[in-house]
């Protein structure tokens, strides 16, 4: 699932339920969904050691830079993921 798809999914109107909304989802966009969901959840609690094989996420500070990056994990990940896309929206 790409992003246009994400979006369109996230821009879809709900419907009124008697105790609340609901957005109808068919089951191969909530599978997919979910496992988008999985993968992220999988990724940000990955350990922060140099163990093989490893998936590690890297906030690079300056460009051409090897050395200036650190690993992201948890809540500085999610801090990171939002603020770049913050910047690309705006």
């Amino acid at each position: 699932m790409d992003k246009e798809a994400l979006e369109a999914l996230a821009q879809r109107p709900t419907c009124c339920k008697p105790f609340g909304e609901a957005v109808t989802l068919s089951r191969s966009e909530r599978d997919a969904l979910v496992a988008m969901a999985r993968r992220y959840a999988w990724l940000r609690v990955q350990p922060n050691d140099t163990s093989a094989p490893r998936i590690d996420v890297v906030h690079w500070v300056d460009e051409g830079d090897i050395t200036g990056g650190s690993g992201l994990r948890l809540e500085q990940l999610d801090s990171a993921i939002d603020a770049a896309i913050a910047k690309e929206q705006a």
